[in-house]
């Protein structure tokens, strides 16, 4: 059996989240220690929520394993967040906490670990990356827990309220779609680089069922661009020579990695030793044309968009590597309230993705003010009347017929820059951020995700207006290149 077909049968067997990362596959909270709080009350009148005086939310994260990065973030994020809400009253008096479980990256776990949160009597759950989000799904319908989607993606495949059916109307979400973000990221491609050819390698154990392949080869298919090639490897693969090889063959413009921070650290890295790394545009589209292969590099949010795919790649990292994510995640922005939070009570500042937790803590919350109760259906109808509410970052809502937080429009175009090396040397120059300036949340971050700012630009002034006029005013974001005041194309790198 191969490294990778026995990873493959490990992960659907159980064996692979012991075998990553060594650890048991539930987690518990900080409040309660390791099998979570005493005698845990289990839900009354189909609802819970934990003693008179404490409210008991469920958070679902890979914590360990090589998604951990992703628990890295819900966790400080959390953490600032419920101290601000118990530090001005809590709910209805009531203190919030959290009972935190790990699936590793088991499948099999996560009705496991959604049966365990619903015995602790738990108001809800916050379910961020973890995997398993499918498997627990009837269990989660059967019951009408109420339940946010942070870092899942229900939407994308169909299984979103209302498109997914009434038995579902109890998910929310908060993560912007693939199916978004592949859309914006394919016209990027094509109407601002032109690009016209795209390879893709995605992780066959996340996605079995080729759910994200398909998405791509529509979304960049519709943008006029030949799919030139796609390879699979496993999530905790390290060789990508021979897919390399074979892409080589082919010289894509563009080469999409959908994995995770790891995985686009090793393609990166192997590009580099195939001496293919990403120069810049003119670079990338010319090997259609007889030059050598330097395919621009895009991704997925969580391997493309966190830093730590950076920290592992090291002097490897190009600047250029793009992904998506949305107006909301603009976590350096002061207007934003979670860096505040994260300096007051935790003494650190925020790489990106922290606002996607707290703002679903708040949407669950804000469905138990409403309702006035914890019964599990009046906290759903709660969720879907609490009006826009405004918590980590922007404001954002659900209502009875949308239970997705993200619009189209909000979608931003997300690039990595590195501090040291200052902006990637181009002609014409740009220059980086007002984020990167002394005193500035990123002043002291070797790598960070920030907005490339042209792009979207226009759809993003739909969106957000205010939000726009102070990105441009104040000169966040990536905005290369500059000409008489107006953004241009013109910056080869971006």
């Amino acid at each position: 059996m191969s490294r990778r077909q026995f990873l493959q049968w490990a992960g659907h067997a159980g064996l692979a989240a012991a075998a990553a990362a060594g650890a048991p596959a539930l987690l518990g909270s900080c409040a309660y220690g390791h099998d979570g709080p005493p005698g845990g009350a289990g839900p009354s009148g189909g609802g819970g929520g934990g003693s008179s005086d404490t409210l008991l939310v469920g958070v679902v994260a890979p914590f360990s394993g090589v998604g951990s990065f992703l628990g890295d973030i819900v966790d400080r994020s959390l953490d600032a967040a419920v101290r601000q809400v118990n530090s001005t009253g809590g709910v209805g008096g009531r203190k919030v906490e959290l009972v935190e479980r790990d699936t590793g990256i088991d499948p099999s776990a996560g009705p496991r670990v959604y049966a365990d949160l619903v015995s602790k009597g738990v108001v809800g759950i916050l379910w961020c990356g973890a995997v398993g989000f499918g498997q627990a799904l009837p269990q989660v319908r059967r019951d009408h827990m109420p339940l946010v989607a942070v870092f899942n993606d229900p939407f994308s495949s169909g299984h979103l309220y209302p498109e997914g059916g009434e038995a579902g109307r109890s998910v929310f979400q908060i993560l912007l779609p693939d199916r978004y973000a592949k859309t914006v990221l394919a016209r990027y491609a094509s109407t601002d680089r032109g690009y016209r050819t795209a390879a893709y390698m995605y992780d066959s154990l996340l996605d079995p069922d080729a759910t994200a392949r398909a998405r791509f080869e529509e979304a960049f298919g519709a943008a006029g661009i030949e799919v030139a090639g796609v390879e699979s490897f496993s999530l905790l693969d390290s060789d990508y020579g021979p897919q390399l090889q074979r892409l080589r063959e082919r010289r894509p413009h563009v080469l999409y990695v959908d994995g995770l921070a790891a995985n686009t650290a090793g393609v990166v890295s192997q590009l580099h030793d195939l001496g293919a790394p990403y120069v810049d545009t003119p670079t990338a589209r010319a090997a259609g044309t007889g030059g050598d292969w330097h395919p621009h590099v895009f991704g997925s949010p969580p391997g493309s968009g966190d830093k730590s795919w950076v920290e592992l790649a090291g002097d490897n990292a190009r600047v250029g590597t793009v992904t998506a994510w949305h107006l909301g995640g603009l976590v350096y922005l002061p207007s934003f309230a979670i860096g505040g939070w994260m300096r007051k009570f935790l003494g650190r500042e925020p790489t990106g993705g922290e606002e996607s937790a707290p703002d679903g803590l708040a949407a669950l919350l804000a469905g138990v003010r409403k309702a006035g109760s914890t019964d599990r259906d009046k906290v759903v109808r709660g969720m879907e009347e609490a009006g826009p509410l405004t918590f980590a970052s922007l404001e954002f809502g659900f209502t009875p017929e949308r239970h997705l937080a993200r619009i189209p429009d909000e979608v931003a175009i997300v690039t990595m820059e590195r501090a040291a090396l200052g902006p990637a040397p181009t002609e014409p120059p740009y220059a980086l951020g007002r984020e990167w300036s002394p005193g500035q949340v990123f002043a002291t971050t070797p790598a960070g995700p920030t907005q490339l700012v042209r792009p979207t630009l226009e759809a993003n002034r739909r969106a957000h207006p205010a939000l726009v006029e102070q990105i441009l005013a104040e000169g966040y974001g990536t905005q290369c290149t500059k000409r008489n005041g107006a953004l241009t194309p013109e910056c080869k790198v971006h």
